[in-house]
């Protein structure tokens, strides 16, 4: 079984003003003795307590805030624009009445009892798991206020069973396809990015004019507009990854692109954001990916990212690749963001784990017959590994 942990986020019902000016009042006391503890030492602060900090605050909320301040938040951050108000699990209780689910935690005026509004059977099946608490535990409850709109985000931990997986299949990542999903016997699913590089443009020159007419607090809005946006793009791309993945019963495999930022890229696409590889948010995909697999009781796996859109899924020998296609020694053709997928659900790399890619030497990958380590690894017969290096 594997204990998945994620978060709820879920709006008040028909919130009075009254209410929410007491959840104002409960925001501005948390982020004012969050900022007060800042202003001491962290050794003093590691020795502080409820009882020896003043502040309006009931002791749940307090401690929760001497607790984080404890950790590294407390040694990265100088100052809180706004520290939300957290409990732990033992300060906060759901409850039922009807159909209306609601939540019971500490505020500045003691604890107050407010309606949640569950509007998908997503929400509704893990509320109920959660009240049953049939392998299912709280985390912490937040209060917060997004554009106006406060909710209650949850933290919950469950039990989900593991699913033996028969099937691999190959997820290669990019620019000009977000992602192409393919099995090892070629049935693929494409993502095209053309339309993410056109608006990724569009938010560019928008920003330029912001930024030439010195309006700021516009910029930051669209800054966050934008990245609200592709947060969207990446949940709707990875839900139909996990979905083709569970129908053919697969793990998945994907690239190990961590420091591809670093790599080299020209001064032209670097100045231009449907190019440039820092506008690129690969890892966000493989994140949302990944948990989603966790939640469906599969897994992700990561392997080294060198030549797998070079090398002829048919063969192991290495070919040649451009724009969008791929070219066999032997003259064959095919989609080369394809033929990457296919690598990565065949075969594994180098044949040797993420912690050792930098000691293999290219040369003497390529050196035999111009393939990676003579043949393409299939993922259902486990190479002999040697040891790389003196």
């Amino acid at each position: 079984m594997k204990r998945v942990t994620t978060t709820l986020k879920l709006k008040f019902l028909d919130l009075n003003v009254v209410k929410a000016e007491m959840f104002a009042q409960t925001v501005c006391a948390t982020t004012e003795l969050a900022n007060e503890l800042l202003r001491i030492s962290p050794k003093e602060r590691r020795a502080l307590t409820t009882a020896k900090v003043v502040t309006p605050l009931k002791s749940a909320l307090s401690n929760q805030v001497i607790r984080v301040l404890k950790g590294k938040a407390g040694q990265r951050v100088k100052h809180f624009k706004v520290f939300w108000p957290e409990v732990n699990n033992q300060n906060w209780k759901l409850h039922k009445v009807g159909s209306t689910y609601s939540v019971s935690f500490p505020t500045i005026q003691g604890d107050k009892r407010v309606p949640l509004e569950v509007g998908s059977s997503y929400y509704a099946e893990r509320l109920e798991r959660l009240l049953a608490e049939r392998d299912c535990e709280r985390g912490t409850l937040k209060l917060m206020q997004i554009r106006g709109v406060w909710y209650a985000v949850l933290s919950i931990t469950w039990e989900v069973p593991e699913v033996k997986s028969t099937e691999r299949l190959g997820v290669d990542r990019g620019q000009n396809r977000l992602a192409v999903a393919a099995t090892r016997w070629g049935r693929a699913v494409f993502f095209g990015g053309g339309e993410v590089a056109h608006r990724r443009r569009r938010f560019q020159k928008r920003r330029a004019q912001l930024q030439q007419a010195g309006k700021y607090r516009a910029l930051k809005r669209l800054e966050c507009k934008e990245a609200r946006w592709m947060r969207a793009v990446n949940h709707t791309v990875s839900r139909r990854i996990v979905r083709f993945a569970k129908a053919v019963n697969a793990d998945v495999w994907m690239e190990d692109l961590s420091g591809i930022r670093q790599s080299r890229q020209s001064q032209k696409a670097r100045s231009d954001a449907g190019k440039s590889r820092h506008t690129w948010s690969y890892y966000d995909l493989e994140w949302k990916v990944a948990y989603k697999l966790e939640m469906a009781g599969r897994t992700l796996h990561k392997r080294p990212a060198a030549y797998t859109s070079k090398i002829d899924h048919r063969t192991g020998l290495i070919g040649k690749r451009s724009g969008h296609l791929f070219t066999g020694q032997d003259g064959y053709c095919c989609d080369a963001d394809w033929n990457a997928a296919m690598n990565l659900a065949q075969w594994d790399g180098f044949s040797c784990p993420l912690s050792l890619k930098e000691a293999v030497s290219v040369m003497g990958a390529v050196g035999s017959g111009d393939g990676v380590l003579g043949n393409p690894l299939n993922s259902m017969n486990t190479p002999q590994l040697q040891a790389v290096g003196g």
